[in-house]
């Protein structure tokens, strides 16, 4: 597998040209990452749902004027003229204006500015009611959709016993409506293995080693994909597929709309499995190996993970799922066209993927590098984001014969 460019800052530009610059969909220079950078100001606890929904609701608006794919609800009916840019745009903001009610005046700012620059009114406007419309039917469809409450605080301490103050997480986003499963459980992994497995041995061992903070058998860049990833997110490689050379707006909105679709329905996937089995992380199973019954497992009470553990139990890696339920989906999208992805780390590290595949390992590889993830549980993930990626593209927004028309 090809993992990596070097890490040298002179090889940035050179490498950067290399990627297909971002083309102008429209008047609005490309209205769907425009609006996917307005997303990321939303503080909602479910943001992987609102992104799948302003994205839906993207594609419905775009899809309905250019007739090209099945819609998600209702197609709309759109009149000649129509602009895309309008409808895409006004469907973003009354998504996010309604689900992060308190930045109302920067979305409306935004959507402002940018429809000032569709000097057609009647095309504005027409495209406009469109947006509005696609929206409304996407929060009508999720109107019962999100898991209220907060996560429980869990403690199995007996009374007068210190146990840490800190909440976990992401249990309630367990039970959110998802989107392509049937099911919260649909995709849930068999039981991690036992601990007195060769399996657990194996990665037990591999992980105390390649994931210590003290890096004795670490390489350099085994350590810095484990860093780099610790903190990223698929949003570094949907970026650079967008606005390619030869495909169409429309293609794009719907492209995008699958991966959030399974990026949302892979948070759902992973807390399900996470809290049904409640695993213990890394740094308290290597800590506390003198009560996990394993002869061969020997304790280290003073091992540290080289990046922070998460707030959730350990099983299985959400990192490696979200990373395969999207990789599936540009695999899917794209197959052996998919053109070279480079990202970047504050322009000093550079990443660089050819297959998607590629891109799927190295985040489950990071993971065990960062100290957090034992390699049954990265493998668990993968396999789940895949099911959840090829189920997404199954289901929704197939090409509808005849019909397609210039987006």
């Amino acid at each position: 597998m090809r993992l990596a460019f070097g890490t040298r800052l002179q090889l940035l530009s050179l490498i950067m040209s290399l990627v297909p610059a971002i083309a102008s969909a429209g008047v609005i220079n490309n209205v769907l990452l425009q609006w996917r950078d307005q997303s990321d100001k939303c503080e909602e606890g479910s943001q992987t749902d609102v992104d799948a929904m302003m994205h839906i609701a993207m594609f419905e608006a775009i899809n309905s004027i250019a007739g090209k794919y099945t819609p998600f609800t209702v197609r709309i009916t759109a009149r000649p003229g129509s602009s895309m840019d309008a409808a895409a745009a006004t469907a973003a903001h009354d998504i996010l204006v309604k689900l992060c009610a308190d930045q109302k005046s920067a979305w409306d700012s935004a959507l402002k500015s940018q429809l000032a620059l569709i000097k057609d009114s009647v095309s504005r406007e027409n495209g406009a009611s469109v947006g509005r419309q696609a929206a409304a039917a996407i929060l009508a469809v999720r109107a019962t959709s999100k898991a209220e409450g907060k996560d429980p605080f869990m403690s199995s301490a007996t009374a007068g016993v210190y146990v840490p103050t800190i909440r976990q997480v992401g249990m309630i986003w367990a039970r959110q409506a998802p989107w392509v499963m049937k099911k919260y459980d649909e995709v849930r992994p068999p039981a991690p293995p036992a601990l007195k497995s060769a399996t657990w041995l194996r990665d037990y061992n591999e992980i105390r080693n390649l994931g210590s903070k003290a890096g004795k058998v670490r390489s350099a860049e085994q350590s810095d994909i484990g860093l780099f990833w610790a903190s990223r997110d698929v949003r570094l490689v949907l970026r650079q597929l967008i606005g390619l050379p030869g495909r169409s707006l429309v293609d794009d909105a719907r492209f995008l709309a699958l991966a959030e679709m399974a990026w949302a329905d892979s948070y759902v996937a992973m807390m399900d499995g996470k809290y049904a089995y409640n695993l213990w992380r890394p740094v308290t199973a290597i800590r506390g190996a003198a009560m996990d019954g394993n002869d061969s497992t020997s304790a280290d009470p003073a091992w540290e993970p080289m990046v922070s553990t998460p707030w959730h139990p350990e099983y299985p890696c959400g990192h490696c799922l979200s990373a395969a339920a999207v990789g599936t989906v540009i695999d899917q999208e794209f197959g052996k066209k998919m053109p070279s992805i480079v990202v970047d780390q504050e322009k000093s590290m550079l990443r660089r993927y050819e297959t998607a595949k590629e891109y799927i390992d190295e985040v489950a590889e990071a993971r065990i590098m960062a100290g957090v993830h034992y390699r049954f549980s990265t493998n668990a993930g993968k396999a789940m984001g895949v099911s959840i990626g090829k189920l997404a593209f199954e289901k929704y927004f197939k090409p509808v014969r005849g019909m397609g028309r210039k987006g």
